[in-house]
């Protein structure tokens, strides 16, 4: 599926560090759901969730073939460390973070976007993060969309 996507990532912990879940919702341009997917982390920080989420959700948009992608989030962290805003020093975030820009470099355009809570995408991310904390550590589940 060549063309330009939609990706809105959350994650979500119980306690920080606590049992974790990673989800995100990737669309095409014009808003139809092509996936919805979680995955479960075990315990772990929220910010690690969060970082955790983007790379399901980039994987996902590699795998579709996406060209181009548009990432919203709720977390500043994440999306101005992405971004250079913010310096990395943490060692776990550093490589989280090397990550994503790595994975980017597998697409054309990038272009990742804080966004306040609660719009109906960032519910239904933040929605996959906690059904992400009911699963086993490493297990992913995914729901295909209206395409």
């Amino acid at each position: 599926m060549a063309g330009k996507g939609i990706l809105h990532f959350d994650g979500a912990s119980k306690g920080n560090p606590g049992k974790a879940g990673a989800g995100a919702v990737l669309m095409t341009e014009d808003g139809r759901v092509v996936s919805r997917i979680h995955e479960g982390l075990g315990v772990a920080t929220n910010n690690v969730a969060e970082y955790r989420a983007l790379t399901l959700g980039l994987k996902q948009a590699i795998d579709h073939g996406f060209e181009s992608i548009k990432v919203y989030g709720d977390s500043q962290l994440v999306t101005d460390q992405v971004n250079g805003v913010w310096q990395t020093k943490n060692q776990n975030m550093k490589e989280l973070c090397n990550e994503v820009r790595q994975l980017k470099e597998n697409v054309d355009s990038f272009e990742i976007s804080h966004v306040r809570r609660p719009t109906k995408r960032t519910l239904e991310a933040d929605r996959q993060a906690n059904n992400g904390i009911k699963l086993e550590s490493g297990a992913v589940s995914e729901e295909r969309g209206d395409i």
